[in-house]
This record gives C-alpha cells, sequence and structure tokens, in this order.
C-alpha cells in the first residue's frame, strides 16, 4: 500500500513538474497514460501476489512429502505448482509490458527511468519463478524416493534451485529498492 501510494505521489508530482514547464513537449505529456498503464500493471500484480500467498505453503508441503518418501504427493503438488507459476508468469510478462509500454512514452526522465527499474526488478522476478516451475518439473517428471541416484541428484537440483531463487529473489529487491530511492528523489525534487 505505502508503495502504491508512493507511486501515485510520485505520478502527480511528475505532472505537475510537466505542466509547470513551458517548452513544447509539455503539450504532448503523457504522465497520465503511463499512471493508467501503471494502474493496470499494479491490477495484474496483485493477482500474482494472491496466487503467491495461496501457494505460500507449498514449499514445506513439499520438504514433508520427500521427507515421508511420498512420491505421489511430491508429483502432486509440483504439478499443481507448474500451472500456478505458469499463470503467474503470464501475468508479469503482461505487467512488464505494461510498464514497458509506459516508459516509452513521452513521460519526465525521472518517471521514465523510475519504469525501467521496475520492469527490471519485474523481470527480475520472472527470472527467479523460472528456477522454481524448473524445479517443480523437474519433480514432477523425475522424482523417484526407490532409486537413490535418481533422488540425490533431485534433491541436489532442489537445493541449487532454491539458492539460486533467493540469489535472484534479492536482485530483483535491490533493483525494486532502487526505483523507489529514485522516486523519493524525484518526490523531494519537485517540492
Amino acid at each position: 500500500m505505502k508503495r502504491k501510494f508512493l507511486l501515485l505521489i510520485f505520478v502527480l508530482a511528475l505532472g505537475a513538474c510537466s505542466s509547470a514547464t513551458t517548452d513544447e513537449s509539455s503539450y504532448f505529456d503523457q504522465t497520465q497514460d503511463a499512471a493508467n498503464l501503471v494502474g493496470e500493471a499494479n491490477v495484474q500484480l496483485r493477482q500474482i501476489k494472491q496466487l503467491f500467498q495461496k501457494n505460500a505453503g507449498w514449499l514445506e508441503e513439499l520438504k514433508t512429502a520427500m521427507n515421508n518418501k511420498d512420491e505421489k504427493k511430491v508429483k502432486e503438488i509440483a504439478n499443481e505448482l507448474v500451472y500456478q507459476i505458469n499463470d503467474g508468469t503470464k501475468l508479469g510478462e503482461e505487467a512488464i509490458d505494461k510498464i514497458e509500454r509506459a516508459s516509452r512514452l513521452n513521460v519526465n526522465d525521472d518517471f521514465k527511468n523510475y519504469l525501467n527499474l521496475k520492469a527490471q526488478s519485474l523481470r527480475k522476478y520472472t527470472e527467479a519463478f523460472e528456477e522454481r516451475r524448473q524445479l517443480a518439473i523437474l519433480l514432477r517428471d523425475r522424482y523417484d524416493p526407490k532409486n537413490a541416484e535418481q533422488r540425490d541428484f533431485v534433491l541436489e537440483e532442489f537445493k541449487r534451485k532454491e539458492e539460486s531463487f533467493k540469489r535472484i529473489i534479492k536482485e530483483a529487491q535491490d533493483v525494486s529498492e532502487r526505483a523507489n530511492e529514485l522516486a523519493k528523489e524525484s518526490l523531494s525534487k519537485a517540492k
């Protein structure tokens, strides 16, 4: 909520700054159009958040099923996750597209930079969830608790992909934080 409020203030301040200028570009200012696209992207991002919250306990369920060597349960959870991540990725790609379209409009440079950083952050999040999707596919297709070699391979990949996921998520958060800092700096300049 705080980020949405910050974005709204940022967009309004940029619009005020743009309307205060007298150069020719101000007549073609598309800040409101960009803000509308960002608003549409935020709807999709909220849907992704709901999907994520709905599946928040999957990792623990999966670990429990793996510890119990419950092949059927592991594959069932993994299969459902593949579909959930596919749905989230599709929504994420649509949100990225809208933010990138907004960044190509005639808007203040600070807003454009903010949008570019947000799109970069979302691409990182998409990359991270691709790691999770690949892990879910691996578990769905190759988990076999009776085959020690196969089981060890899958468990090692599980650890590797989870570490990769966490590293990429951290990178995405760092980029997002840079975007938020840019928004704060721009707001203080506008005052």
